[in-house]
């Protein structure tokens, strides 16, 4: 699907849709409880969509009902189950330790775009831990074996998910087990929230100076129903779409204490020059002059293509450094981020690990892809707030991933759409 888009002026209110990074964890949580639950998620995705048809292919019950989803947890393991994550990285990453550590002989279909995304580390510490796996990039990647309890290490630089998916799978093992991280942290919010939601179905996790100890035979406790807070990533778009706007655009619903990393969206715009104003529930922002400032993408991966946007029409040069872990998401998104930029009419230059954006006073428009990258498409749709021309996005269906709703939210501020084809 080619959508051609374009807003001038854009101004009006929005609500926060659910986050997608609680809601996963909270599904996985539930299912492993004693008891049913309801999860409070207003908004689906196909990310989320994954998760629910792989969690339900190993025995659970999740049901789609009013204002979310009914959940009975898994009684009995579903023996040689297919699980189909579609283009789901978080899906994947997380359930395959925990299919491991339920003993789940089990087979893992995907998109071959996430087949190619590596999980050579996670991988070899299952390996050592007793499970049998189909070789990396394998459709179906099959799991045999029992996971047991031990250390893992992992560097704490190439994906929180890895961490994650032990965090969530290791209190299952009849006894404790650690983490070892042999490098500094990065998208340690993920990692927060990860230990956040743990918290919440009682299972405690131990932060040391390099890790985490985990408590074995644990046992997840549903309180009967859980509330899934909003999501800054997705927000992000439109308090950005605020800061090139002379009226300012609102959103509402996000929690300004969250372990969100993406929060930190607020303080860049407000560095950059942005006019913020937070209210209660509803944060508006709008246009003020602009000036380039350099950001480090370590903790804020999801954020470095829209703010590579605000950079490309601010006054002076914006550097985006520590962003190496851009090349292994939903594209390469270093890349995909520059070239769709480049495109539009920005000065950016690309490097090894970081984006140099010269801003402009305008940019042109024209044509671009989404690199089937949710982000890249609401990227390219904000921008045509600042283009002389209309922006054609091609395979603009990438957002259905996180965001299926952000084009009709994007039209509620102004914006008008066309569908090619």
């Amino acid at each position: 699907m080619d959508i051609s888009v374009t807003i001038k002026n854009p101004f009006g209110h929005i609500k926060a849709i659910t986050s997608k990074s609680y809601a996963h964890r909270h599904l996985i949580c539930s299912v492993l409880s004693d008891a049913p639950n309801f999860i409070g998620i207003t908004d689906s995705s196909d990310d989320i969509d994954a998760t629910i048809q792989c969690l339900n292919a190993l025995g659970a019950d999740i049901v789609h009902i009013e204002n979310g989803f009914s959940v009975k947890p898994i009684k009995t393991v579903t023996k040689d189950a297919m699980l189909d994550c579609n283009e789901s990285g978080s899906t994947f990453r997380f359930l395959l330790p925990i299919t491991c550590a339920l003993g789940a002989e089990s087979s893992f279909i995907m998109k071959p775009g996430l087949a190619y995304r590596p999980i050579t580390p996670l991988y070899r510490q299952l390996a050592d831990k007793g499970c049998n796996l189909s070789p990396e990039g394998s459709i179906p990647f099959n799991t045999k074996g029992q996971l047991k309890n031990g250390i893992f290490e992992l560097a704490g630089n190439v994906s929180s998910q890895y961490i994650t998916g032990l965090l969530l799978s290791l209190p299952l093992l009849k006894n404790s087990s650690s983490i070892i991280l042999t490098s500094p942290l990065e998208s340690s919010g993920y990692v927060d929230i990860t230990i956040d939601v743990l918290s919440k179905y009682d299972v405690e996790i131990k932060r040391i100076e390099n890790g985490f100890i985990i408590p074995g035979n644990a046992r997840y406790h549903s309180s009967g129903k859980a509330d899934v807070e909003k999501d800054w990533s997705n927000a992000a778009f439109f308090l950005c779409a605020g800061a090139l706007s002379e009226k300012g655009v609102t959103v509402e619903g996000l929690n300004t204490a969250s372990y969100q990393k993406d929060r930190i969206v607020l303080d860049i715009l407000k560095k950059m020059g942005a006019n913020v104003s937070v209210q209660s529930n509803f944060i508006t922002v709008k246009r003020n002059r602009l000036s380039a400032t350099d950001i480090d993408a370590s903790e804020i991966p999801d954020l470095v293509p829209i703010i590579s946007l605000i950079a490309s029409v601010s006054e002076g040069t914006t550097c985006i450094f520590n962003a190496k872990r851009l090349r292994i998401k939903e594209s390469d998104r270093l890349s995909s981020t520059c070239d769709m930029l480049k495109k539009l009419g920005a000065s950016i230059e690309e490097r090894k690990d970081s984006l140099v954006i010269k801003g402009k006073s305008i940019l042109d428009g024209g044509i671009v892809y989404s690199h089937n990258d949710h982000r890249i498409a609401m990227t390219a749709a904000i921008a045509s707030i600042v283009t002389k021309d209309t922006v054609t996005i091609k395979d603009a269906q990438a957002v259905n991933k996180s965001y299926p709703a952000f084009f009709n939210d994007f039209v509620k501020i102004g914006g008008i759409t066309e569908r090619i084809k």
